[in-house]
């Protein structure tokens, strides 16, 4: 006579289920997306606490040129747009920067913590426009003739401009933001033309809103952006 199976304590038992499918065991793929979730939360909280090295300037001091005749640039100057109220606007020609409603309508972009926009459209003094191009700066000859983007002002009276908007990245792990290539072809609110990329969002010690850029100027009147 073939026996039961007896448990330790000499009771009988039974037979386990085939393919030792216990009662109240997980299966296999349950497992694996408990282990994956548990990895992801890891890695989310490492990246929280692990922050990467950013680049950082200081603004610019004051500075006002007068108006080049010919081609002039590249330079950098760093807008101090921390405040969040208000925007801080830079008159290309002149490598001047101050507060918009100061400058009388004499400002080309402007910075508002992340935020930039163009002195053009319905709302604004200017004539400014801006397009993207995916040449890199130093490649960028000549200006388009056509296809400029002005900015908007919307009904909750927030300033846009669609085109500056892509300016960067955002990175979720880090939180930060990270400029994107390419090169910003800008017409100026006098209808010149100049290039301009954004090198940086940080101020010493990793705090966000000096607005970085790079640009060059044409003061000729024509579209050459190249000595």
């Amino acid at each position: 006579m073939t026996g039961s199976l007896r448990s330790a304590d000499g009771t009988p038992g039974s037979t386990p289920p085939a393919g030792g499918d216990y009662p109240g065991s997980r299966p296999p793929w349950l497992l694996a997306i408990a282990a994956a979730f548990l990895v992801l939360i890891g890695v989310l909280l490492i990246s929280s606490l692990v922050r990467p090295e950013v680049t950082s300037y200081a603004p610019s001091p004051p500075a006002d040129r007068d108006e080049p005749e010919g081609f002039a640039g590249p330079d950098t100057l760093t807008i101090d747009a921390r405040a969040g109220e208000g925007w801080v606007g830079l008159d290309i020609a002149r490598r001047r920067v101050g507060a918009v409603e100061d400058m009388a309508g004499a400002w080309d972009v402007a910075a508002q913590r992340h935020r930039l926009a163009v002195n053009g459209g319905a709302e604004f003094a200017g004539g400014a426009g801006v397009l993207f191009s995916e040449s890199p700066f130093d490649s960028l000859f000549e200006a388009a003739e056509r296809g400029y983007s002005a900015s908007l002002v919307t009904p909750s009276g927030d300033t846009v401009s669609a085109v500056l908007d892509e300016w960067y990245a955002y990175h979720f792990l880090s939180h930060l933001l990270e400029p994107e290539s390419g090169t910003f072809v800008i017409r100026t609110a006098a209808g010149k033309y100049a290039k301009l990329r954004v090198l940086g969002y940080y101020c010493p010690g990793a705090e966000p809103g000096c607005v970085t850029v790079e640009f060059a100027y044409q003061g000729d009147g024509s579209r050459r952006l190249s000595p």
